[in-house]
């Protein structure tokens, strides 16, 4: 399964309006609810902040992927929202964040999980793909942009 196959223009942001992380992957969390995969928000909400405690998944280069295992949702959810201002996720390189993938899985999941961690990553890593994010005017570029550059980083 591709992220593409996985995010919905519905759980995309296009301007958050969170200044912080907490705000940040609760508001992004919120568009997840349309899904009807996550069983308890707050529970959900809760674990992701758990893990963030962990080490940040402010990988750097201005995004962060912040993530969990729980048994809060029935099956794999992601999220998607930017800031033009940034947002302190205490990444890697010290830089605010402007891309922002949220995503959660429950923990029967762990193979899919880390499949699509490292899919977002590999995807991420491409300026070319970053700036596309960053300059898109909507949702259906967003998912558009993920597909794109799914079937050409093969």
């Amino acid at each position: 399964m591709a992220v593409s196959g996985i995010l919905r223009k519905e759980s995309c942001i296009l301007e958050l309006e969170a200044n912080n992380k907490k705000n940040a992957i609760s508001e992004i969390g919120e568009k997840l609810k349309i899904t009807k995969k996550i069983k308890n928000y707050p529970q959900f909400i809760k674990d992701v902040l758990a893990r963030e405690k962990l080490g940040s998944t402010g990988i750097g280069n201005r995004i962060a992927i912040p993530h969990a295992r729980t048994n809060s949702v029935k099956d794999i959810v992601i999220g998607f929202g930017k800031t033009k201002f940034g947002i302190d996720f205490n990444a890697l390189d010290g830089e605010k964040v402007n891309l922002i993938f949220l995503m959660g899985a429950n923990t029967k999941q762990l193979n899919l999980y880390l499949r699509i961690l490292a899919e977002i990553s590999k995807l991420l890593m491409n300026e070319g793909f970053r700036q596309t994010l960053l300059e898109a005017k909507n949702t259906s570029k967003i998912i558009d942009t993920i597909k794109h550059f799914e079937n050409n980083l093969k």
